[in-house]
């Protein structure tokens, strides 16, 4: 984490990018200061337009296109608690291990979006966490782009080229699914949210079960949503292009 500074603010901690900034604001992790900073271009992506939790916020700094990402549990435990993560240390908490995670990525040269700052929120056992990335421009996701129209052969090998570079590099993305695969306007792809993803020193039966939850997501979406251009051939289109040399 040599390119990432840290500061304290009593009970709260911002490690920025400092290749990207000189300096980063605690008040940048706020929703509340960004509405009131007309300069910012504040902007808010509902849960059901991004299929995240909470949804995510969109600004202008120094800039840049950033997106800040506040961390909610989910499953059973989000009906008592919240968005609060037992604390383990700094480099354990979820904002960290993904910030080191896009930093390792990147220096693989994978598509991911850009590292730029993490908050921690401590208090007492109990903490809070934010994680803002660089906005990749003119990306949708792959749950999105099905909902409006298909995606071609084509294509869908080339998500599976680019997933297999993933695990090529030992890339364990903890929730793979059709809302964390980004197109661009070039059909470029990305891939995103990495909580709780971890770096593999060894082979071994996830990077399948990675493949396996893409697939359920995708059949879920099928199953679910009115109109979702989603075949099996589109799957098996992946994987030809997974298991290409």
């Amino acid at each position: 984490m040599k390119s990432f500074e840290f500061n304290s603010y009593g009970n709260d901690i911002v490690a920025h990018n400092k290749t990207l900034f000189t300096e980063f604001s605690l008040d940048l992790f706020k929703p509340e200061c960004l509405v009131a900073n007309d300069v910012l271009q504040y902007r808010r992506m509902r849960a059901q337009d991004v299929n995240g939790r909470g949804g995510v916020h969109t600004f202008i700094f120094g800039g840049q296109d950033l997106v800040l990402r506040h961390y909610y549990r989910g499953g059973m435990i989000s009906k008592y608690i919240y968005d609060s993560y037992l604390w383990q240390g700094l480099y354990k908490s979820r904002a960290m291990n993904e910030l080191q995670m896009l930093s390792k990525m990147q220096a693989m040269s994978l598509p991911v979006p850009i590292p730029v700052a993490a908050h921690i929120q401590k208090n007492g056992f109990l903490y809070k966490a934010d994680i803002i990335t660089q906005l990749i421009p003119q990306a949708l996701s792959c749950s999105t782009i099905l909902i409006r129209n298909t995606i071609s052969a084509e294509v869908w090998q080339n998500i599976g080229s680019v997933i297999r570079r993933f695990h090529d590099k030992g890339c364990n993305h903890a929730d793979l699914n059709a809302h964390n695969i980004l197109l661009n306007e070039k059909n470029c792809v990305f891939l995103v949210d990495f909580d709780k993803s971890q770096i593999e020193t060894r082979s071994g039966s996830w990077k399948q079960r990675n493949l396996v939850r893409l697939k359920r997501s995708l059949l879920k979406l099928k199953n679910t949503e009115a109109n979702f251009n989603y075949s099996e051939q589109d799957f098996k289109s992946l994987m030809q292009g997974y298991n290409s040399d």
